[in-house]
C-alpha cells in the first residue's frame, strides 16, 4: 500500500520540479568584435528586483562573430550592462526575461573611413575616440534566435 502512494508522490514531485527548472528563460550572450584586436570585455547582468549583485562576465573577446555565454535566469526585470577600454566605452540596457532572449554585444574601433563605408555614416553621438580611432559598443536584444546565427 505504501509503495503505490509512494510513486505517484515522487513522479509527481519530479514533472512539478522539472517544469518549473526548465520554465526559466535563457539568456544567450552574442558578442561582434569588429577591430582587429583582442579587447577585455566585462557583461554584468543584475535583476532590478532584487537589487543583488549579479552575474558578471570578464572575457577577452577575440575579433569576429563568438558566443559568451547561455544562462537561465529566474523570470523578472534585469539591467544588462557591458563596458571595455576601462569603463571608458560602456553601454546599458534594460531587459525582460520573460523568454529565451538573444542579447548581441558589438564593439567597434576604426577610423572614421572604414566605419563610413561600412555604414553609411559615422554616429559620433554612439563613438567616442580612442587612441585616434572611433570606438563603441552597440547592444540589441531579440526574443527570437537571428537566423544569421
Amino acid at each position: 500500500m505504501r509503495t503505490r502512494v509512494l510513486f505517484p508522490v515522487t513522479l509527481f514531485c519530479a514533472v512539478v520540479f522539472s517544469a518549473c527548472s526548465s520554465s526559466r528563460p535563457m539568456a544567450h550572450l552574442i558578442i561582434n568584435n569588429e577591430s582587429g584586436m583582442d579587447i577585455p570585455l566585462n557583461v554584468s547582468i543584475t535583476n532590478n528586483i532584487k537589487g543583488e549583485p549579479g552575474e558578471t562576465i570578464n572575457n577577452t573577446i577575440k575579433p569576429g562573430l563568438q558566443e559568451l555565454s547561455s544562462r537561465k535566469f529566474p523570470r523578472g526585470a534585469y539591467s544588462i550592462t557591458a563596458e571595455t577600454n576601462n569603463s571608458l566605452i560602456s553601454i546599458k540596457k534594460s531587459l525582460s526575461l520573460d523568454t529565451d532572449k538573444w542579447i548581441m554585444i558589438t564593439y567597434t574601433h576604426n577610423d572614421s573611413m572604414n566605419i563610413q563605408k561600412k555604414y553609411g555614416y559615422v554616429d559620433t553621438s554612439l563613438l567616442k575616440k580612442v587612441n585616434g580611432k572611433y570606438t563603441g559598443l552597440d547592444m540589441y536584444i531579440e526574443n527570437r534566435k537571428p537566423p544569421t546565427l
